[in-house]
């Protein structure tokens, strides 16, 4: 059956001499996996391989079989004129740490388009804000995203409650010793804040944001435990410091 979907490139692997397996999460089937062939070619006829890069958002057509594990597209092209390869390298780091958490927490090949909205969204965000307002948009897009998978935060903090405990992911009393996951007291009222959306007003280094990040993926992989180590940190650390 052919279908047109809207999708986001995860992942690029070489196949053969001149194929390509693509990774995509797309908005009617979730995550699925493409051959395109003759994208290593320098022919004229040859498929454009800049179409098929990590963070790239595309309109495609599809040959889709539900019985398969490898499908194939029709056609494909750009949502937008503007993508993470001509991006800012600030911008660009980012996309490829949030297609790295996808990448590395989504396994299910099934239609979630609130979930495929969510991400688009959030690509979009990081190529059309001002750089000045994404320092602190890696740690909000992985509280989102716990929040898109079921797991969001309950923002209960309060002069009482002022210890984000990640388990749970709710806030505690300094006195209730009995957990195994915290956060210190400064980053849980950040957390706090970015929560109820006054982060902006809370500035903070760029070693306490790495520690903050760091913990918000140990959030994570409390609730996917396949969840990975994500290469893109540190990096990140280091773009955005």
């Amino acid at each position: 059956m052919i279908h047109a979907s809207k999708g986001i490139v995860l992942r690029v692997v070489k196949y053969g001499e001149t194929s390509i397996i693509v990774s995509v999460y797309t908005e009617l089937f979730g995550l699925q996996s493409y051959m395109i062939n003759g994208a290593r070619t320098e022919k004229k006829t040859a498929v454009k391989a800049n179409l098929y890069q990590p963070g790239t958002l595309l309109d495609l057509i599809v040959y889709h079989h539900p019985h398969k594990n490898l499908h194939r597209i029709k056609e494909a092209k750009l949502q937008h004129s503007t993508n993470f390869q001509g991006a800012e390298v600030i911008k660009y780091t980012i996309g490829i740490y949030m297609v790295e958490l996808i990448q590395e927490a989504i396994t299910e090949t099934e239609s979630n388009p609130e979930l495929y909205q969510f991400f688009e969204e959030s690509f979009m965000q990081v190529l059309h804000n001002p750089i000045h307002h994404l320092s602190n948009f890696p740690i909000e897009f992985t509280l989102k995203f716990a929040e898109q998978l079921g797991f969001g935060i309950h923002n209960n903090y309060s002069a009482e409650t002022p210890i984000f405990e990640l388990q749970n992911g709710n806030f505690v009393s300094e006195s209730d010793t009995g957990f195994q996951y915290t956060m210190p007291k400064d980053a849980s009222a950040f957390i706090s804040s970015l929560c109820s959306h006054s982060a902006e007003a809370f500035p903070i280094s760029g070693a306490k944001r790495l520690e903050i990040l760091n913990q918000c993926i140990q959030y994570l992989r409390l609730h996917i435990p396949h969840l990975g180590e994500l290469k893109s940190v540190q990096i990140l650390h280091e773009i955005l410091h």
